[in-house]
């Protein structure tokens, strides 16, 4: 029963860690690609929505198994932590 806990705990972890590091990636991909381009450009949303389509294939690998209702909750974190390091790139 405990190590069944702590293996939830883990993928909990997982669940919650990995997409607010991808968003951050996908925040200073979005920044050396556009650069301070000061018209807008799609091109960054692109970026963010690929590397929330690479959680598909990076979840099996930490044994983690995605319901219809996590997908939510990933492209949230992925997207607050993307604007927030593309937001903070852009002002210093």
């Amino acid at each position: 029963m405990a190590s069944t806990v702590g293996e939830e705990h883990r993928k909990d972890i997982v669940k919650t860690l990995l997409p607010i590091f991808l968003g951050f990636v996908a925040g200073i991909i979005s920044f050396a690609v556009l650069g301070t381009l000061t018209k807008r450009h799609p091109l960054g949303i692109v970026i963010l929505v690929f590397v929330i389509y690479i959680h598909k294939f990076l979840m099996p690998k930490f044994d983690v198994e995605l319901e219809n209702k996590d997908w939510g909750v990933i492209s949230f974190l992925c997207f607050s932590s993307w604007y927030i390091s593309w937001t903070l790139l852009l002002n210093a």
